[in-house]
């Protein structure tokens, strides 16, 4: 009878608190949704720990041209370093663990002699032979998902009567491997299921995020195509802000050294900075896509009035009987209507310009229906006045509450924990430090940093963007000159626009 010692029981403990462990972890995984490679270490850690096995491989199910195969993932041995690279071999019945993902069965080698009697195929040893190793038995588990489908094989092999041992000749294989038992396999068994349930689970959150993201990306790209000017401009915005927020994580001085984002955080900032403009589509195209103070239908009624009122001083004149101030707005009246087409796309009016367009306003004609009537309406007046820009105040109102539409938007849907705050981040864009934003007035406190993010990146792009017919791209000095001055006047955070600017941000290719 073997006698059982407390050295004995102290490692059965220990196994049992491992294998406690690895369910605490596995839990953990269902709520935390961790990365894949992680999951897939935990897995053979506790598989290895819970059986003594001296040797491990894993292989994932993978499906290429609608035809299945497991890719070589994992492979660690106690007693051998073990270099190898990731491969794939189809799922047939040409390997051991193609065998097992075709046929969903498990398999029990007391030694690997059995295999051509019970597979019909050999046992490969290159491998063993490489490394100047001796596989004597083998369990073969297939990973079931809740559906009974293989979506990967876990191998144990050379079971030792204990972990530490290590396999170093040809008598420490006979004499330290011992079989697996029956107990061992169901809970090996238990933890491929377990793990192949998180791993399907992984899967499918993978792919819904993946959805997520390119429905998000295609939406915005069509909604950007409803200004051809700025297409391209909210995408930009999104890779920008992903890069500048992995350089604000990495640096080790300044205000945000201690500054760090999950990877939750940066999909939030992503999707913020794809659907920062959203709210654009509440405002009037006529504003939203307004390049010129006033529209070809208004110059063309404009080219009317000074049209009829050059041929009717014409006429007076060829009649002998127009005034000297008629005769000095005659000799004008051509140079008049191209100076109002030239203001109408300059984008700024100097005070000179002004003085002469108040000047030019003044001029009245009597149209066909023998009313008197100005050159310029009182709109559209106001409207060639615009000192910078081309939008009106009331026009620069509409425009400045799309960051407030954005948000509604964005407060509709529901984003999940994990990206509860898009909705802010995107609507707080338009922010400034000094409370004078838009359209919330919110203080430097309350802008958060994922918004102050997006503020610096929508302006850089807004004045490089290449692809804006009414407006040249500005160089890259004169960008950052301008941004360096909206950070003076506390608009934009200065911190992070020294990291943008040291990091090169600008500079990487989307």
């Amino acid at each position: 009878m073997t006698q059982i010692t407390s050295s004995d029981i102290e490692l059965e403990v220990d196994k049992q608190k491992g294998l406690i462990d690895f369910f605490t972890k596995i839990s953990n995984f269902l709520s935390l949704q961790q990365n894949t490679n992680e999951l897939l270490k935990i897995i053979v850690d506790a598989s290895v720990k819970n059986t003594n096995s001296d040797g491990v491989s894993l292989y994932i199910k993978e499906t290429r041209n609608e035809k299945d195969y497991l890719r070589f993932k994992i492979a660690h041995n106690h007693s051998r370093d073990v270099h190898f690279k990731e491969f794939t071999i189809p799922i047939d019945q040409n390997s051991i663990a193609g065998y097992s993902a075709l046929t969903g069965n498990i398999y029990n080698f007391k030694s690997v002699d059995e295999i051509p009697k019970i597979l019909g195929i050999k046992y490969n040893d290159s491998f063993d032979k490489k490394i100047d190793y001796k596989t004597v038995n083998m369990v073969v588990i297939p990973m079931k998902n809740l559906k009974g489908e293989v979506i990967g094989v876990l191998q144990l092999l050379n079971k030792k009567k204990k972990e530490n041992i290590l396999l170093t000749n040809v008598e420490s294989f006979f004499e330290n491997i011992i079989s697996y038992s029956e107990e061992e396999i169901h809970i090996i068994s238990l933890i491929a299921s377990s793990a192949a349930i998180i791993l399907e689970r992984r899967k499918l959150y993978n792919e819904i995020h993946e959805l997520l993201k390119t429905f998000t990306e295609s939406m915005v790209t069509t909604i950007d195509q409803r200004d051809p000017t700025t297409a391209g401009h909210s995408i930009r915005v999104a890779k920008y802000a992903i890069r500048f927020a992995k350089a604000i994580h990495d640096t080790n001085h300044g205000k945000y050294k201690d500054q760090y984002f999950e990877e939750k955080q940066l999909d939030e900032i992503y999707y913020a900075g794809l659907l920062h403009d959203i709210g654009k589509i509440g405002v009037e195209e006529s504003i939203l896509l307004k390049n010129k103070n006033i529209s070809e239908h208004e110059l063309e009624v404009v080219k009317y009035k000074f049209y009829y009122l050059k041929k009717d001083l014409q006429i007076k004149k060829m009649n002998n009987i127009i005034t000297k101030s008629e005769l000095e707005l005659f000799n004008e009246i051509d140079n008049y209507y191209n100076f109002i087409v030239s203001i109408n796309t300059k984008n700024f009016i100097t005070e000179e310009e002004l003085t002469q367009l108040h000047e030019i306003s003044k001029i009245e004609f009597v149209d066909i229906d023998h009313e008197k009537k100005k050159i310029l309406t009182k709109d559209q007046l106001t409207h060639l006045m615009v000192r910078r820009g081309n939008l009106t105040e009331v026009e620069r109102t509409y425009i400045e509450k799309h960051p407030l539409y954005t948000y509604k938007i964005l407060k509709k849907i529901s984003w999940g924990t994990d990206f509860k705050n898009v909705p802010y981040i995107a609507a707080y864009h338009h922010e400034k430090l000094n409370g004078k934003g838009y359209p919330f007035h919110l203080k430097e406190k309350d802008i958060p940093i994922q918004s102050k993010i997006l503020a610096i990146v929508d302006i850089f792009d807004a004045l490089t963007a290449r692809d804006r017919p009414y407006k040249p791209a500005l160089p890259i000095d004169k960008t950052l000159k301008i941004l360096s001055e909206e950070a003076q006047k506390n608009h934009i955070d200065g911190n992070l626009l020294e990291i943008f600017i040291n990091e090169k941000i600008y500079t990487l290719e989307l």
